[in-house]
């Protein structure tokens, strides 16, 4: 299956260009548990960038807490550290702006591919703008610039909304634990969230709005998901 003009949305072809831009990944099962995928590539000969990407999941994490072992030069050794397997196939690569995948269920446990089910119309952005604890300063701006992605997250957070409104106060609090600022303004007698003209800082905070990130229970550290399975 293709998708075209996919929006590299995790950055994946700037992290292949410049992978010492990266942080590196604690070597420890707690960090191995956060990853959702595993990749690689290189820049083809038209000068595009491809992504060559593999599903990850944590019964391909080796750690301590069990035994494993290896073999080699005949003899059986046990593995002391940590370390993760590598599957033998790939679950889709990127190419430029062309997403190739196999399966949709097991690319959208990689992607944010939401926006490929249902997007908001301009209708449905005039009435999300009308929202009372919601601001557009620019609602023709806002328009122009809402691609697929930004109008199916407007889709979701509208309808989430509408039958659970905005707490400003206690949303502008949260927003501040995964570092995301929020702009409060008092429009009309009511305190609203002024969402940015910038496209990048747009979908941080409707990623936001819409509960992509969570915070893990023990160690409490920052995670963006794209599934909304409910424990």
């Amino acid at each position: 299956m293709v998708i075209s003009s996919y929006d590299d949305i995790d950055n994946l072809h700037s992290a292949i260009a410049s992978p010492l831009s990266i942080p590196e990944i604690a070597p420890d099962p707690t960090g191995f548990s956060a990853i959702k995928a595993l990749f690689t590539g290189y820049i083809d000969a038209s000068g595009a960038g491809v992504a060559l990407i593999q599903s990850f999941d944590r019964r391909k994490i080796i750690s301590t807490a069990g035994l494993s072992i290896f073999h080699s030069a005949n003899v059986y050794k046990k593995v002391d550290g940590v370390g993760i397997t590598l599957d033998t196939r790939l679950s889709a690569t990127l190419n430029g702006s062309t997403l190739r995948f196999f399966n949709f269920h097991s690319a959208r446990q990689i992607f944010d591919l939401s926006e490929y089910y249902i997007e908001a119309t301009d209708t449905d952005i005039n009435e999300f703008a009308a929202i009372k604890s919601i601001h557009i300063p620019d609602l023709a701006a806002f328009i122009a610039i809402s691609d697929s992605w930004v109008r199916r997250k407007v889709s979701l957070v509208k309808q989430v909304r509408y039958s659970r409104p905005f707490q400003v106060d206690v949303i502008k609090t949260a927003a501040l634990t995964f570092n995301i600022q929020m702009d409060i303004k008092l429009v009309n007698g009511v305190d609203a969230i002024v969402l940015p003209s910038d496209k990048a800082e747009l979908k941080k905070i409707l990623r936001f709005l819409d509960e992509d990130y969570y915070q893990s229970s023990l160690l409490s550290k920052n995670y963006i998901t794209n599934s909304k399975r409910l424990v």
